[in-house]
């Protein structure tokens, strides 16, 4: 960290405080309030059902939008305020969190979406600032310390909450509900205190074209074009796409799954914890084997694992069991991540990174789309969650495979 400029620092540090919304709401505080606070009234395998359908409509939206982000903002210098933009605007929703009702889960689920496109749309931007902040032998070290740190801000941020949530009557709260609904307070304000570091130091670099709308999206429609005639980005993408569906899916479902097995919401919260503090070593010594060896291996090895974590969950029934996938899941998931973005940045022009990472995201979140969706559909068919998670293993085998094509630029005759 020594080495990194102001600039850098303050790139990594936004992660410390955004991967509270990952790790709190997204993980955490709102499947687990959702399902036992406000869809009172519903079946709770429904509830489960409506709440996956909601994120594969939310990340249909992201689909679509994120490449258009991604390409207004190469070719206007708006890479910067958007971003705060786009921040401001999760921070405040999950903010108003504080204020749903008890049964109120339409509305739960709406402002979820307000507040989990935002956050998606900030991503794509953060993302694309990375290949300006740091130079190229920088990018797996400084992308991988953005995962790390951010799973080390947002654990200790989770435990905090979780700590309120356990033992309410120490922080002066009347019950649990009351500790989960400051708890998204505190995600606000700890995002906000680490937005601001970067908001004053980024500084935008692209080139601004002129233009208006129409040949704004001309740029858009030909870096789609770009990438069509890149086989090796397009084949990248395609395996991001699979791989990183089984990711996102288990990283939105995981809480929920463990609720309607019969696991204890304590139990849940102190595996997510855990999560949380595995992945921060984990991500760093994900590191250490991409920067040693190339970030394919660090990809091969994490699918690998995360095949084993699917097989395992499908005879979980107990606490101690959902420990240990807690475990196996934050050894992997930072760095599967980290060396996700820390790869593409490397086989991607630099001049069009902000249209060709805005794919990227748009290539995620398209996986989140489909696994979500898959989900809904086999709980549908089977009555059973557990039985629902196996189609993710043949997502990762797939992944797997086509990752094994894509090459390194100068490994291109």
């Amino acid at each position: 960290m020594k080495d990194f400029n102001k600039e850098i620092k303050s790139w990594i540090f936004y992660d410390f405080g955004n991967s509270a919304y990952a790790t709190t709401v997204i993980a955490a505080f709102f499947p687990l309030f959702y399902a036992s606070y406000w869809s009172n009234g519903l079946e709770s395998l429904q509830a489960t059902q409506y709440l996956a359908f909601a994120l594969t409509i939310i990340n249909l939206i992201i689909l679509v939008s994120a490449p258009i982000i991604g390409a207004v903002t190469d070719y206007k210098r708006l890479t910067k305020i958007l971003f705060i933009i786009f921040t401001l605007l999760s921070i405040v929703s999950v903010a108003s969190f504080y204020f749903i009702p008890m049964g109120k889960w339409l509305m739960a689920l709406i402002l979820y979406g307000i507040s989990f496109f935002s956050f998606a749309s900030a991503v794509v931007l953060y993302d694309k600032m990375l290949v300006y902040v740091a130079s190229e032998d920088q990018l797996t070290k400084v992308s991988s310390y953005g995962y790390a740190l951010g799973y080390l801000g947002g654990g200790l941020l989770f435990a905090l909450n979780a700590f309120m949530v356990l033992q309410p009557e120490t922080f002066g709260l009347s019950n649990e509900a009351e500790a989960v609904r400051w708890a998204f307070i505190t995600v606000s304000v700890w995002w906000f205190i680490f937005l601001l570091p970067l908001a004053i130091n980024y500084k935008d670099r692209e080139v601004e074209k002129t233009g208006n709308l129409k040949e704004v999206l001309g740029g858009f429609v030909s870096t789609f074009r770009d990438i069509q005639k890149n086989k090796n980005v397009l084949l990248f993408l395609f395996a991001f796409f699979l791989y990183i569906d089984g990711v996102h899916t288990i990283m939105s479902l995981a809480a929920i799954f463990a609720e309607n097995i019969g696991i204890d919401q304590s139990a849940i919260i102190v595996a997510l914890i855990l999560v949380q503090f595995v992945a921060f070593p984990s991500t760093l010594f994900w590191s250490y084997i991409g920067n040693k060896y190339d970030d394919k291996v660090v990809l091969y090895a994490t699918i690998f694992i995360y095949i084993c974590v699917v097989i395992y969950s499908t005879a979980l029934t107990n606490s101690s069991e959902f420990y240990v996938m807690a475990v196996l899941i934050g050894s992997v998931q930072g760095g599967i991540q980290a060396a996700s973005r820390s790869f593409f940045s490397k086989i991607i022009p630099t001049n069009k990174s902000g249209e060709f990472f805005g794919f990227y995201n748009t290539f995620g979140r398209a996986g989140s789309v489909m696994g979500p969706a898959l989900v809904g559909m086999f709980i549908g068919i089977f009555n059973n969650l557990q039985i629902a998670l196996v189609p993710i293993i043949v997502l990762f085998i797939a992944g797997g495979f086509l990752l094994r094509y894509v090459k390194y630029p100068n490994e291109i005759i």
